[in-house]
């Protein structure tokens, strides 16, 4: 397995290990930021408490459910929520990949696969850190931050391995359900050095765009799962039937033929021995 530290890239210094906006000077001043960190209180208030909703995310490699912590991170998942809501991540991309280890998206600027400062974008505002007792494994989802106190935005990674270094550093607040092979199949994507991160071996030599991540119940999305199962599970049967049919049809096809030809012989040895009998009694005059 692929494992960092937490400073262990050559020339990373402040921006940290899974950072979101390096470049610090250009982040917008909190106060002066048009956009707000949500109410994780009222968000909930809103959506109503009981409703354990999850995330759709559907990507150019296929589709990822993810369920919440709002317990452990309530601020956190109400953020990534309204963000998700907004559409903030719809044509974004994961701008920073390595494999055994965790795969990064989140930065609005990742929707120019070429732009020169990836990694750098956020919301306009930050959120506060809420660390948990949630481990780094395999398909939690965590935030990034620039290395310094209370500084996520809306960057976050997906663990494609377990890293106890990074517990208690970073915000836990989710994770991938279903879909761990679109996580593997990102993960596996081949990737080059990377300059705005020390030259480390992550930058994407494929793109793999985030089209959509829709907010729903979960009930919701096990019903319309379980509706698709039963779909495919109707449409496979029905080719199953259609394909027996073809066979059957075929078979009886095959056995008509044979009678047909067997007809023929028949006909044709009882009308041979018919000539040889003929001929037989004509030759004994």
């Amino acid at each position: 397995m692929f494992r960092m530290s937490i400073r262990g890239v050559v020339g990373m210094t402040a921006a940290g290990l899974l950072v979101a906006g390096a470049a610090l000077a250009a982040d917008p001043p909190a106060s002066k930021a048009a956009a707000k960190a949500p109410n994780a209180k009222a968000a909930e208030g809103k959506a109503g408490a009981a409703v354990d909703e999850i995330a759709v995310m559907e990507t150019s490699r296929g589709t990822m459910a993810i369920e919440f912590w709002p317990k452990d991170a309530p601020q956190t998942v109400a953020n990534f929520k309204k963000l998700a809501r907004q559409g903030f991540f719809d044509g974004t991309g994961f701008h920073r990949i390595i494999k055994g280890f965790m795969i990064q998206g989140g930065d609005p600027k990742s929707k120019n696969a070429k732009a020169p400062d990836l990694g750098t974008g956020d919301p306009g505002y930050k959120i506060k850190d809420e660390f948990n007792t949630h481990r780094h494994v395999k398909g939690v989802l965590s935030m990034a931050n620039s290395g310094t106190p209370n500084s996520a935005g809306s960057q976050f990674f997906m663990m494609h391995g377990t890293a106890p270094h990074l517990d208690g550093h970073y915000t836990a607040f989710g994770r991938v359900f279903e879909g761990l092979d679109v996580l593997d199949a990102i993960a596996n994507t081949p990737v080059a050095g990377n300059p705005g991160m020390g030259g480390e071996m992550s930058k994407p030599l494929e793109w793999t765009t985030v089209k959509s991540v829709r907010i729903m119940p979960r009930d919701a999305y096990l019903a319309k799962q379980a509706e698709g199962k039963k779909a495919e599970a109707q449409a496979k049967a029905a080719e199953a039937a259609k394909a027996a049919k073809a066979k059957e049809e075929a078979a009886a096809k095959v056995a008509e033929s044979k009678k047909a030809a067997a007809a023929t012989k028949a006909k044709m040895e009882a009308e041979r021995a018919a000539a040889d009998s003929t001929k037989k009694g004509n030759d004994g005059k």
